[in-house]
């Protein structure tokens, strides 16, 4: 007796999990010819590829797909999201657009056609299509969320609120919406959630992503109140309630960061290969809730810039490129990989992906802040690219970090300790770079830029050979999407009202102070 297609799938797992890919793609052809009406083998055979690091390969997947299957809309979806992860936005779009009108009432399927919009910055299609879905499935609370989070990007704080309302009303300890409804608006005595909230972590149910959610949307409501200790140990509660979920090692992460600067010389950035001279690329890099998006939102005010962003594509790009010459390097240390990688040849790669999103626009605009662990390679790779640096004081940014829940993005700041340790690692990254690439890192201090927006809007300008255009300083009146946690702030003017931030927490900062002091940076 055959075993079934469940039985050789499981096997197929197991291939996988011990690493026998290779087994694995060849078991995967062999089912697609035994069942060839069962798109399982399809969607086995490209996870098989994507877990050997082939996302093309992923993708040819389904790119002969039998007439029977050719219009099933779990095989073009996961192809859709195999080809975002391959870069190929354009692609993924179009296989989207493609399937919408066949999308049947499905819940899961209805949410992924709008996260594949939202991911590739296509957010008012994304809204139009969740207000069609929520239409069809009426009783989805996933899609309402999908919904309101989206509303909340687009600066729909009203449509937002009416959505999250009903949510809640059915389901009254949705995390998610808790949070979300706390983000809105500036809260006054008058109207606020504080006691719902309390009684919340009452008489809700006992999980950490309840108790996390919940206190950092009553820290943040209660900072509105001016209730500042009440709101700190709030943020404690839940800052330590979200770390129990997480898989975080803080020294294993701060040694990979020492890695980078311990194998980058600026001998070995001269050794480097050929870049791609192009202009087009400006970085915004730094830790989060530094005035990364501000300065994003002013460039994207100008005329010949458009922002792309928060494009995790080149840390993707350079591991790839790092894996093709990892083999003829048997032996060699991780830095030495990275640094023989074609740098040319990554170059390209980033800015073919790039301008799916920039389209024609002669400059763009990367906001992913953690790109600062990357400096030297980005400018390997894109010799004429521009890096601007946002710098904050140090315990002012520890603090909007650490009362910011992100969701699935930097670990390391749900433990006040982890995240000090995590600060001075990234002030030691930014001077090692400073050192390697002098005169190629822009530093822009956050303070001056609150205190004085149009002489730093004219330096920023100008350091990206930008000509010096005015509506940049009204950045907050334009409505195109934020999809930060700084959404809301950005829809206001600039203001210096977070400076010295940190000492509403008082003894609670102890501790920072100490680690910073320590190392010199207070």
């Amino acid at each position: 007796m055959n075993p079934s297609l469940q039985q050789q799938l499981e096997t197929g797992v197991q291939h996988l999990r011990a690493g026998h890919f290779e087994l694995a793609r060849t078991l995967a052809e062999t089912l697609k010819t035994q069942f060839p009406d069962n798109p399982e083998p399809y969607l086995f055979a490209a996870d098989a590829a994507r877990l050997q690091g082939d996302r093309g390969g992923a993708v040819a997947q389904f790119d002969d797909l039998p007439d029977h299957l050719r219009a099933s809309a779990p095989l073009l979806l996961r192809k859709a999201q195999l080809q975002f992860s391959d870069s190929r936005r354009a692609d993924a779009v179009a296989t989207v657009r493609d399937i919408m009108p066949g999308i049947a009432d499905d819940e899961a399927q209805l949410r992924a056609v709008a996260r594949i919009l939202t991911d590739c910055q296509l957010n008012e299609e994304a809204h139009s299509w969740l207000l069609g879905a929520h239409q069809r499935l009426p009783d989805s609370v996933p899609l309402l969320f999908d919904l309101a989070l989206t509303e909340f990007h687009l600066n729909l704080a009203e449509d937002a609120e009416q959505h999250l309302a009903t949510l809640l009303a059915r389901e009254p300890y949705h995390p998610g919406a808790l949070h979300l409804r706390s983000q809105l608006t500036t809260h006054s005595a008058e109207s606020n959630h504080v006691a719902e909230l309390r009684n919340c972590l009452r008489a809700g149910p006992d999980h950490p992503g309840l108790a996390a959610a919940v206190n950092y949307a009553l820290a943040r409501e209660l900072e509105d109140l001016g209730q500042f200790d009440e709101s700190f140990a709030a943020l404690r509660a839940g800052a330590a309630a979200y770390r129990t979920t997480l898989q975080y090692d803080s020294a294993e992460e701060l040694a990979s960061h020492a890695l980078v600067r311990d194998g980058f010389s600026a001998e070995d950035f001269a050794g480097l290969s050929p870049g791609c001279e192009d202009e087009a690329p400006i970085f915004i890099v730094g830790l989060p809730r530094t005035g990364t998006t501000l300065v994003e939102r002013m460039l994207d005010s100008h005329s010949q810039v458009t922002s792309i962003g928060e494009f995790k594509d080149f840390p993707m790009m350079l591991s790839d490129e790092a894996g093709v010459v990892a083999p003829s390097m048997p032996g060699a240390s991780s830095p030495e990989i990275f640094r023989a990688v074609n740098f040319k040849s990554l170059g390209r790669r980033y800015l073919a992906a790039a301008r799916d999103l920039a389209t024609d626009s002669p400059r763009f605009v990367d906001k992913l802040p953690y790109n600062f662990l990357y400096c030297g390679y980005i400018l390997g790779a894109l010799p004429q690219a521009r890096i601007l640096h946002l710098k904050r004081n140090p315990l002012d940014a520890c603090y909007a970090i650490f009362k910011t829940l992100f969701f699935r993005a930097y670990n390391f700041s749900y433990d006040l300790e982890e995240l000090a340790d995590y600060i001075v690692s990234y002030h030691q990254h930014m001077t090692h770079w400073h050192e390697v690439l002098p005169g190629r890192i822009i530093d822009i201090e956050y303070e001056a830029l609150v205190q004085d927006p149009e002489s730093q809007a004219r330096r920023i300008l100008e350091s990206c050979d930008l000509p010096w255009e005015e509506q940049v300083l009204d950045f907050h009146r334009r409505q195109a999407p934020s999809m930060t946690a700084s959404a809301m702030q950005v829809r206001q003017p600039v203001h210096s009202d977070s400076v010295e931030s940190w000492r509403r927490v008082g003894e609670g900062f102890k501790r920072v102070q100490e680690k910073f002091a320590a190392a010199g940076l207070i």
